[in-house]
């Protein structure tokens, strides 16, 4: 009897080896967000790249977040070596905010056809109690931004970037970039969307990464990173 159970656990884990397919590997830009300060009632998309470094194509089996008020999107076709795209990680701060902010840390995790089959992800930011005569909290539904049709360029830069929201000409946006840490150190208000885009002065930033969170008219928002890097 024992013998048979060996045998039957055997076959089972054959099984399963023979039916994983081909390891690949994949590297994310960063495994770590943080997306800064929003107020109580607001999502934020928050976009993670990564890139197929490997020699198969990349399948992503499945993407769960840490609770159910963190939501992950990914691409459902493989992604060839070589090629990049884009993971999103929706995050609604409904009823999670306090007077002088609450600090919020989600997981996600990965599951992948890469040698190390979990790969973690991580936001972190700080929600605002929503007052009492505050509008924001409206719910715009979920993932209502088209994560590729908010282009910030070049990435990484050095002095400036450029941001290009053409699907979204004639908009008004609230842009905040937020440094590593969570802090703020920079907004600009953009009252009308441009076709030729906008360019940001981001000179004065330290060197490294940072968040560039956008908050568009009538829509949730979305944060993308970009790196700031010195001269040669």
């Amino acid at each position: 009897m024992l013998l048979l159970t060996f045998c039957l656990q055997f076959s089972i884990a054959q099984k399963n080896t023979d039916t994983k397919g081909p390891i690949t590997t994949m590297e994310f830009n960063t495994t770590e967000f943080y997306f800064g300060t929003v107020v109580e009632g607001e999502k934020i998309q928050n976009v993670f790249t990564f890139t197929n470094t490997g020699d198969e194509p990349l399948i992503i089996i499945n993407a769960k977040g840490s609770c159910g008020c963190t939501v992950p999107r990914f691409p459902k076709d493989p992604i060839l070596p070589g090629e990049s795209a884009n993971l999103l990680v929706q995050f609604d701060s409904k009823n999670k905010g306090k007077v002088g902010g609450a600090k919020q840390s989600k997981r996600v995790t990965i599951t992948a056809n890469t040698e190390t089959p979990n790969t973690y992800l991580t936001i972190k930011g700080s929600v605002e109690k929503k007052a009492a005569d505050d509008s924001v909290g409206q719910d715009y539904g979920d993932f209502d931004i088209n994560a590729d049709a908010v282009i910030i360029y070049p990435n990484p830069t050095q002095n400036e970037i450029n941001l290009k929201l053409n699907d979204y000409i004639g908009k008004s946006v609230q842009v905040e970039i937020y440094d590593n840490s969570g802090k703020l150190v920079h907004q600009k208000k953009i009252s009308k969307v441009e076709a030729s885009g906008h360019t940001i002065d981001v000179s004065q930033l330290q060197y490294g990464n940072h968040t560039m969170s956008i908050n568009i008219e009538g829509k949730n928002r979305i944060a993308k990173q970009f790196v700031r890097v010195g001269g040669e």
